[in-house]
C-alpha cells in the first residue's frame, strides 16, 4: 500500500490534517488502531467504552470566531487593547507568566494569529454544526467527530481502522519513507505490513493510557489518584516512535485535568464557572489552596490532584447563587450533588465534613477581605473576594480531578509542525498535530504549607481542541507541500 501522506490517528487533529492534505493535492491515508467508528460506544465526557479523545470530548473550544475572543478571559485585556497593544502579544505574555516561562512561544504565536480563521474554516467550510449558543458543537464530541469523519470521506480521504503503527521507516538520508504497521482489519489476526509514503503526520494523542509512561514521566500522584476519562487506547505510540528517530520532547509531566463529580460530570469549575470564583475551595484539612478569583478550571483541577486524598470541597453563599441563578439551576443532577443549609455548620453536616473546621475557614476568610481581595487563609485571593455571609449557604463535596489527556510531548517547528530532533533540526517528512505535541506547561508549588498549582492551559483563547485544529491544518498543508517538493526534486535530479 502507498500514500502521499499517512496520518496516524483519526481524531480531531488527524482528520483535519488529512482534509487539509487532500486540499493541497495529496493522497491522504488515515490509520487508526481502534475499530471502525460504527463500533464505538463511548459517551462524551464519561469514562469507559470505545472511542477516541475527540469522540469523548465536550465539543467546546472551537468557537473563536472574532478577534475579541482572544482577550475574553483576560482581566486587563480590553484596557490594554484600547491602549494600542497587540492582543497576540498580550496572550503570549500571559502564557509565559502562567507557564513559568516554559511555553513554546513560536507555536503559540502561530495559534493566536490564526485561530479565528481556523475556527471559521471549521464552521463555514466543513459545515460543523454548533448549538444555539454558537459556542459548542451540537452533539458534543460525538457530533464533532462524526462531522469530521463525514467531511474527510467526502473529500476522498482514505481511512483504515484496526491498524496500529509500530515504527517509522526512513531512507539512507533520514527522511521518512513509510510506516510499519500491524493490521487486524481483514482477518482479525495481526498481519505485519509496510506502507510507503512521502510524509507521516503523528496525531496519536497523549500517553494517558500507558501506566508505564505515566509512572515514568507524570509520577505516582497523578497516575494513581486521578480518575481517567480520556481514551485508554492513547498509549504514546507516536511519541515513542518519534523518540526512536531522535525527536525532542518537553514537559512530559504535564497533564490536562478537569474537575469532576461522583457522576463524572464536568464538575463545578466547568459547570459553575461564574459561581466558583465567588466562593472558596478547601482541602480535607480545611486549607485554601488556590486563588479562586483567577484560577481557570484546569488549574483548579490540577491543584486538587495534589491535595490530600486528591479531593476538595467548594462553598459559596446565596449572593453568588442568585447572581448566576441560571448557571446554578442548570447544573446536572444538582439536587444530588449540591447541599444547601441555613448555616455553615449545618451545611458541613450535610456535606459529611467537620462543622467547626468549615466554620473557622469561612470566618477567617471573611475577616481578611478588603476591597474585593482577601489576605488568606493560606494564600491570597486577588479578586472577586466577597464575604460568604448570606444564607442559605451552598456546598459541593467531593470535587475530584479527572485526567483527559497528557500535555507533554514532541517539540515542533511553530510554523509548519515539523517534528524537531534534539539538535533542533527537523526530521524530514515527519509532522505532529494535537496532543502528541507540547504547547502548555504548569507545575505544583508550595505556599504557606499547602500545595497549589499554576499552569498555562487556559491562558486566554487557548484550548486543546483549538490547538488540535490549528496544528492539524498546519501539518496537513506542509506535509502535502513537502511531499510535492520532494517529488519535484527527485524528478529534477533524474533529468
Amino acid at each position: 500500500m502507498k500514500a502521499d501522506v499517512v496520518i496516524l490517528g483519526a481524531g480531531l487533529a488527524g482528520l483535519v490534517a488529512a482534509i487539509e492534505a487532500r486540499a493541497h493535492g495529496a493522497d491522504a491515508l488515515v490509520l487508526d488502531r481502534l475499530p471502525p467508528p460504527g463500533q464505538w460506544n463511548a459517551v462524551s465526557l464519561l469514562p469507559g467504552g470505545i472511542g477516541n479523545d475527540t469522540f469523548r470530548s465536550g465539543g467546546g473550544g472551537l468557537a473563536r470566531f472574532a478577534g475579541d475572543t482572544l482577550v475574553e478571559h483576560l482581566l486587563d485585556g480590553p484596557g490594554e487593547i484600547e491602549a494600542g497593544r497587540d492582543p497576540v502579544d498580550i496572550l503570549i505574555e500571559r502564557h509565559m507568566r502562567l507557564g513559568w516561562g516554559e511555553v513554546d512561544t513560536a507555536l503559540l504565536r502561530t495559534y493566536c494569529s490564526r485561530v479565528f480563521d481556523d475556527c471559521l474554516w471549521l464552521r463555514d467550510e466543513l459545515k460543523m454544526p454548533y448549538d444555539e449558543s454558537g459556542r459548542t458543537v451540537k452533539g458534543l464530541g460525538i457530533g464533532l467527530f462524526r462531522r469530521l469523519y463525514e467531511a474527510a470521506g467526502e473529500r476522498g480521504v482514505r481511512m483504515q481502522f484496526h491498524t496500529r503503527a509500530r515504527a517509522l521507516l526512513t531512507d539512507a538520508t533520514g527522511r521518512i519513507r513509510g510506516v510499519r504497521v500491524t493490521d487486524t482489519s481483514k482477518t482479525g489476526e495481526a498481519q505485519a505490513a509496510e506502507i510507503e509514503c512521502g510524509a507521516v503526520i503523528l496525531a496519536t494523542g497523549g500517553f494517558q493510557g500507558s501506566r508505564e509512561l505515566l509512572m515514568e514521566h507524570v509520577g505516582a500522584t497523578l497516575t494513581q489518584d486521578v480518575a481517567m476519562v480520556g481514551s485508554p487506547e492513547n498509549t504514546g505510540d507516536g511519541l515513542v516512535m518519534a523518540q526512536a528517530l531522535g525527536a525532542k520532547t518537553r514537559h512530559l509531566s504535564v497533564c490536562h485535568i478537569r474537575t469532576t463529580d461522583i457522576y463524572y460530570g464536568q464538575g463545578p469549575s466547568r459547570y459553575l464557572m461564574h459561581i466558583y470564583p465567588l466562593g472558596i475551595y478547601f482541602n480535607r484539612r480545611f486549607e485554601r489552596f488556590i486563588d479562586e478569583g483567577v484560577a481557570d478550571s484546569d488549574t483548579v483541577a490540577n491543584a486538587i490532584a495534589f491535595q490530600p486524598g486528591a479531593s476538595a470541597g467548594l462553598v459559596f453563599d446565596d449572593k453568588a447563587r442568585a447572581k448566576y441563578a441560571r448557571e446554578y439551576e442548570k447544573y446536572p443532577r444538582r439536587e444530588q450533588l449540591i447541599e444547601s443549609a441555613g448555616s455553615i455548620e449545618e451545611l458541613a453536616r450535610r456535606m459529611h465534613i467537620d462543622p467547626q473546621g468549615l466554620k473557622k475557614l469561612v470566618d477567617t476568610f471573611n475577616a481578611g477581605i478588603r476591597d474585593g481581595k482577601a489576605s488568606g487563609p493560606n494564600l491570597p485571593k486577588s479578586r472577586l473576594a466577597v464575604p460568604i455571609d448570606t444564607p442559605p449557604f451552598h456546598g459541593f463535596h467531593p470535587v475530584r480531578p479527572a485526567m483527559n489527556h497528557t500535555l507533554g510531548g514532541l517539540v515542533v517547528d511553530g510554523k509548519s509542525c515539523r517534528v524537531l530532533k534534539t539538535d533542533g533540526n527537523p526530521i524530514p517528512g515527519l509532522y505532529a498535530a494535537g496532543t502528541v505535541l507540547n504547547w502548555a506547561y504548569g507545575k505544583p508549588y508550595e505556599i504557606d504549607g499547602v500545595t497549589s498549582y499554576r499552569g498555562s492551559y487556559h491562558a486566554g483563547a487557548s484550548s486543546g481542541a483549538g490547538i488540535a485544529l490549528m496544528s492539524g491544518r498546519l501539518a496537513g498543508e506542509h506535509a502535502a507541500r513537502g511531499r510535492a517538493a520532494a517529488v519535484a526534486a527527485a524528478i529534477s535530479a533524474v533529468t
